[in-house]
């Protein structure tokens, strides 16, 4: 036997030792296990010897061999001999028992998580004031969110625009985006939520905003908001920036006054914003009612939208666009987008 060879085995009476016949996987190369079952399957009767494995070891086809029986992909005959049970009906088996334990895992994944994230949440760092920590990719980031989710007690606010994760978000699929948001206790959060209203022009945000409105969230749409940043109510603030090269990065801010001046800066862009309600009857102060097309114009028009980007997100001509805003400033009375504004929440249009 090759030094290699008897290494190998050491190594496995070990494992052996130890119980654990699947962590033999560790001690073969795949190769070895493919070629072995191969001569396995053009043998379905056959003793050790008689396997051509070009180049393993006894020792290592005696390995492979007991794996395989623990997976019920062969059986030991009385005379020494092995035989192969039928692949249709063996790796089937295998098959299914590996689905089995994946759909335990996966099962087990949300409870897990909110154990770890609770146990994140309750650490000596997350208590303390620690300032400002520098979250240096996307996956810090997300990390930092959950934990903020994990801690919060009833209600998230935030004001988002065209960062790494909001973007990330964004392109989900809507069922994944609808998902409800927990803290640690599995209990659903409130979020209030203002976007920048330059996200109309992706293509993914409608869809992204129907689906978190559907799972109960409060969504404005604001101009020119400067970053990302949400807080909790327990104080914690997480901001998903980019730095120039456009590498995602982002903080975490625990200091009371910082994080505080945050949320002010969040609950000024919401009081600004405008309410996404989706289609419906808004109707006049004369009572006369305006259609579904005028009601989604002045939504957009007043929440700084271009007349492109409505034409686009509506999918009719810019010239359409324009000509009914020229008639909704008629019927409010206004010269500027800003009166009108004004005038449609007094009238209670919006």
């Amino acid at each position: 036997m090759s030094a290699t060879g008897q290494d190998r085995e050491r190594a496995a009476m070990q494992a052996i030792g130890r119980g654990g016949l699947e962590s033999l996987l560790d001690l073969l190369n795949q190769d070895v296990m493919t070629t072995v079952y191969v001569q396995m399957v053009q043998n379905p009767r056959f003793r050790p010897e008689q396997l051509d494995t070009h180049g393993a070891s006894p020792e290592e086809v005696e390995l492979c061999l007991r794996i395989f029986e623990s997976r019920g992909l062969l059986h030991r005959v009385d005379d020494g001999s092995w035989v192969t049970n039928a692949p249709e009906n063996a790796l089937a088996d295998h098959a299914s028992r590996l689905e089995e334990r994946a759909r335990t895992l996966r099962a087990a994944t949300p409870g897990l998580s909110r154990i770890y994230y609770d146990a994140m949440a309750r650490s000596p760092r997350s208590l303390e004031a620690v300032g400002v920590e520098l979250l240096e990719s996307l996956e810090d980031v997300n990390a930092a969110m959950s934990e903020l989710f994990a801690a919060t007690r009833r209600q998230v606010v935030s004001m988002r625009t065209r960062s790494p994760r909001v973007l990330m978000i964004m392109n989900r699929t809507p069922e994944r985006i609808a998902e409800p948001v927990f803290n640690s206790h599995g209990e659903t959060l409130r979020l209030r939520v203002s976007f920048d209203s330059g996200l109309l022009e992706e293509p993914a945000m409608p869809a992204a905003v129907a689906a978190r409105t559907q799972a109960g969230d409060e969504i404005r749409f604001a101009n020119a908001i400067p970053f990302t940043a949400t807080t909790s109510d327990n104080g914690v603030t997480v901001m998903d920036i980019d730095d120039p090269s456009g590498t995602s990065v982002g903080m975490r801010i625990t200091h009371p006054g910082v994080s505080a001046a945050i949320k002010r800066v969040i609950d000024d862009t919401w009081v600004r914003g405008v309410r996404w309600t989706g289609r419906g009857t808004v109707t006049r102060a004369d009572a006369e009612p305006l259609d579904d097309r005028d009601r989604d114009i002045l939504a957009l028009m007043l929440g700084g939208v271009a007349d492109a980007t409505i034409a686009r997100q509506l999918g009719v001509s810019q010239r359409t666009v324009e000509r009914r805003v020229r008639r909704l400033l008629e019927l409010l009375g206004a010269a500027t987008r800003f009166q009108a504004g004004a005038q449609a929440v007094k009238r209670g249009w919006i």
